[in-house]
């Protein structure tokens, strides 16, 4: 299916014609989409935007399927389920972003991550201890290229791809390994190790007052990585709405939907691990899941004066549904704060 989604991208970016009448506009507070969404707009030839994100995410307790579970029921004193629960994980991202149109019809995009994590583990014994991570994740670049713009309305695709810049090969000691490091499991890895390609659709509208958009984007793993496995695919659809309630402030709600799969293959370095049940996020069949988000956001835009064309949003995404093939952490709540200059 996402592979049909790319290829039918690329079709309607060649075949459809691109109209000109009133014309939907990003000047104005609900002009770009909650900024928790990549990718939302383009821009017109010979724009540049630079943009910083930094994102916040809180995981804590488990859960299997969309049952809860307590620490009690993933370290089974008895023997009969895991050594280790993870118990919390918060991670922090900043992402630095660049934009520029070389027509009216394409805009180019590049993303820079750096990402920071932790995760709280509970052994069976009662003991506790925290491992970290963090560094550079992966790269994306894209084209946004406009299909259709007819009137107060914009349709683009998204044709984008992710190098694998980020790690793979994250360590950091544990009881177990201790005073030596160990290779960390697989959520505690900055990147994918695969080269993923994220094809995507965007449709934007919006009236005097009111604004509304909706995207669908996959991300799609080529291969494996040098580790002997990739991790599953990727959807994402999301669909928001917008006010424009003064001409520097903006608000909007969103619903967004992510499934993701299994990682594919098996880090061989986990086979001991696996064996011995230590830990569940070493199994790979224990990765996939499905959630669904509340997005409540507000945009401030500068209208004019020296700094024209600023923006500064915040949105707050908490879950209303969890599916996960656990025991696997849930995610708590989604915060993404950020700040966008065009010129």
């Amino acid at each position: 299916m996402l592979r049909t989604l790319l290829c039918g991208a690329l079709l309607c970016a060649v075949a459809l014609p691109v109209s000109a009448q009133t014309p939907w506009t990003s000047h104005r507070p609900d002009g770009h989409a909650p900024i928790g969404v990549m990718g939302d707009h383009t821009h017109s030839a010979g724009e540049f935007m630079v943009s910083y994100r930094f994102m916040a995410m809180a995981m804590a307790g488990n859960r299997d399927g969309t049952e809860s579970l307590s620490d009690g029921e993933v370290v089974d004193p008895n023997g009969a389920n895991f050594v280790i629960a993870p118990t919390e994980m918060p991670m922090q991202m900043h992402m630095l972003g660049l934009m520029y149109a070389p027509t009216d019809r394409i805009t180019l995009m590049a993303m820079v991550p750096l990402v920071t994590m932790s995760m709280d583990h509970l052994t069976r014994m009662g003991g506790t201890f925290t491992t970290e991570a963090g560094g550079l994740g992966d790269i994306g670049l894209a084209a946004l290229v406009v299909l259709a713009r007819p009137e107060r309305q914009r349709l683009h695709a998204n044709l984008g791809i992710r190098l694998p810049t980020g790690s793979v090969e994250e360590q950091d000691v544990t009881p177990a390994s201790a005073p030596n490091e160990t290779l960390l499991p697989y959520p505690m890895q900055t990147g994918s190790g695969t080269v993923d390609l994220q094809p995507g659709l965007t449709y934007l509208g919006q009236t005097n007052r009111l604004s509304w958009g909706a995207q669908a984007m996959g991300t799609i793993r080529l291969g494996e990585n040098g580790s002997d496995y990739r991790f599953g695919n990727v959807l994402d659809v999301t669909a928001w709405g917008g006010v424009n309630a003064t001409d520097w402030l903006g608000g909007s709600l969103r619903l967004a939907a992510s499934t993701w799969g299994d990682v594919s293959g098996a880090n061989p370095a986990y086979a001991m691990g696996v064996t011995n049940r230590m830990v569940p996020t070493v199994f790979a069949d224990l990765r996939a899941g499905t959630r669904f988000d509340l997005g409540i956001g507000a945009n401030v835009l500068v209208p004019s004066g020296p700094l024209h064309d600023l923006r500064v949003a915040a949105e707050l995404e908490l879950p209303v549904y969890q599916s996960l093939d656990g025991p696997q952490l849930e995610t708590d709540w989604t915060l993404t704060l950020g700040a966008q200059y065009a010129f």
